[in-house]
């Protein structure tokens, strides 16, 4: 019974009720209703047979205290519950987090006949291709970008919105513009020797991300933001994206604020802090495509020094002139927001460790030298893909840096499904988080040691499916190859060519919050840089 049905029964059945009985028995009914649901979560809802706090069965509330008040602490929280609860926790009314990291790939399809269910299930993984696991719309359509193909739930769909970008993005497609990405890190060492030569600490946090905007933006629109080139490192697109994660969580648990807050003209949401975070990337983006566009021209032919994204994009398109512009704006958005945080994390990570380990640094800068006598020379990314420790190295920044610290929520198929040896009911949540894959001991030991020697055994090779920074099948980062290309050249060349110190800062590691994507709450990274004259 909806609210408007109860008020016109209540004035139908007695038009001298006071407008404060009539407001009390509304309320009643709420009231009621909400007693109702939760008690059904608690004892009747089909997830109410797996464990958990009863405040998180009953009310999102539990899981947003941890996201809004605590700053993002939810992911941390879970390792108190796991050991309380067990492998599998009931995180909210609609959602099972589960801790078993051999689940993450193996599923089994199942139907309510148990006996059926025996004879038609058939191994499937979570995260691969083909896999039934859509998306959790509950929680990717905050994300600001709906129609980008990164949002869309629908599976054929996502096929199809992804097909054009593949190509852009596959590893021939990297190999083939790897010369601009050499570019941007030769001007990257160029500002390094600056700082050097003036005595002053360069700002890893600040450094890092500038190349990888730089690099992103010219891959996707033939234009660069040109960060490298500004005096501190930073621009406004890098504001506006930290911005945005801040306001991430709040969005997620308030999804009217977002719909409140895309009403409001730019003008507006610039007075309010961190309001104007995506609205300005959008800005960005169509102003981006406008240029896109123009050097097109009405032939829609390809005309810039190297391929890009949004013209291979525009040309493989059956008619460019008509091409949606939310659409595309939302792709753009999407392509370039992933292009840099991610990248500048794990690189700053593994630099932090590197260099906070006197022996790991000696052993990386003797493996390249071997490899690159002349310290000046440039390094290819298929040279470095076959520099073992250089490989460790990064592997274990990409493990210890996450990509994606949080749970990326998949919907179970309707027919139910068996995932770690748990029997989930159709269209409820699953959740896995790639923080407790990463420091699975038993996959990891010793899973907070940054340790680059534990990927140079035979049986390492089968442990590289647990690292899930860039996640996995048909929902895996679309720019996997571009950021391996840029984490090889970039380690390569920055400690074959400097010897990086933070002993002023020390070597702790920075602490971070879970707003999706890790944000920073501490000082960012800064080092001393001493160049290599071998």
């Amino acid at each position: 019974m909806t609210l408007e049905t109860v008020i016109s029964y209540v004035r139908e059945q007695s038009s001298d009720l006071s407008k404060g009985t009539i407001a009390a028995t509304v309320f009643g009914v709420w009231l009621l209703n909400r007693i109702i649901l939760v008690l059904y979560r608690l004892y009747l809802d089909p997830l109410s047979k797996f464990p958990g706090p009863k405040l998180a069965a009953a009310t999102s509330m539990y899981e947003m205290y941890y996201d809004i008040v605590e700053d993002g602490t939810f992911v941390w929280k879970m390792d108190e519950l796991h050991r309380k609860y067990g492998p599998i926790v009931r995180v909210s009314p609609h959602s099972l987090r589960l801790r078993k990291s051999s689940a993450y790939h193996e599923v089994s399809c199942s139907s309510r006949d148990r006996r059926l269910s025996v004879l038609r299930a058939k191994i499937l993984k979570v995260h691969r291709m083909g896999s039934p696991f859509a998306k959790d719309n509950r929680f990717y359509h905050f994300s600001g970008v709906p129609r980008s193909t990164f949002a869309t739930i629908d599976i054929d769909l996502h096929r199809q919105r992804r097909a054009p970008l593949n190509p852009m993005f596959s590893r021939r497609g990297i190999l083939d513009t790897e010369f601009f990405v050499k570019e941007k890190i030769e001007l990257l060492c160029r500002r390094m020797k600056e700082h050097e030569v003036q005595g002053k600490l360069f700002n890893c946090y600040n450094g890092f991300a500038a190349m990888a905007a730089d690099i992103i933006t010219e891959y996707a629109y033939g234009k660069s933001y040109d960060v490298l080139k500004s005096p501190d490192l930073t621009c406004p697109a890098f504001t506006s994206l930290h911005a945005q994660h801040e306001l991430f969580l709040i969005l997620r648990h308030f999804p009217l604020f977002r719909m409140a807050m895309q009403s409001l003209p730019l003008s507006v949401l610039r007075l309010v802090p961190a309001g104007a975070g995506l609205a300005e990337l959008e800005e960005e983006a169509k102003a981006n495509l406008k240029a896109v566009y123009a050097r097109m021209g009405t032939t829609m032919e390809k005309n810039s020094a190297h391929r890009t994204v949004f013209e291979e994009l525009l040309a493989r398109l059956p008619d460019p002139k008509n091409a949606d512009p939310t659409d595309l704006t939302n792709e753009a958005m999407a392509v370039v927001t992933a292009g840099f945080h991610t990248v500048r994390w794990t690189i700053c990570t593994g630099i932090l460790e590197v260099a906070g380990n006197p022996l790991i640094q000696t052993k990386l800068f003797e493996e390249l030298k071997t490899a690159s006598p002349d310290v000046n020379a440039e390094f290819s990314y298929l040279q470095c893909e076959k520099l073992p420790y250089l490989r460790g190295v990064i592997l274990e920044s990409l493990r210890l840096s996450y990509g994606i610290i949080g749970p990326l929520p998949r919907r179970v198929p309707k027919e139910g499904a068996v995932v770690g040896g748990y029997h989930l009911p159709g269209d409820s949540t699953i959740e896995m988080d790639n923080y407790s894959l990463h420091h699975d001991e038993e996959i990891f030991p010793d899973s907070h040691r940054f340790w680059p020697e534990r990927w140079l055994t035979p049986e390492s090779k089968q442990k590289e499916k647990f690292v899930n920074s860039f996640g996995a099948g048909p929902r895996q980062c679309l720019g996997i190859n571009l950021a391996l290309c840029e984490l090889h050249l970039t380690f390569a060349t920055v400690f074959r060519r400097f010897e990086v110190d933070i002993s002023a800062r020390g070597n702790k590691r920075m602490k971070i919050k879970d707003h999706w994507l890790s944000i920073l709450r501490d000082e960012p990274l800064k080092c001393k840089l001493i160049s290599r004259k071998e």
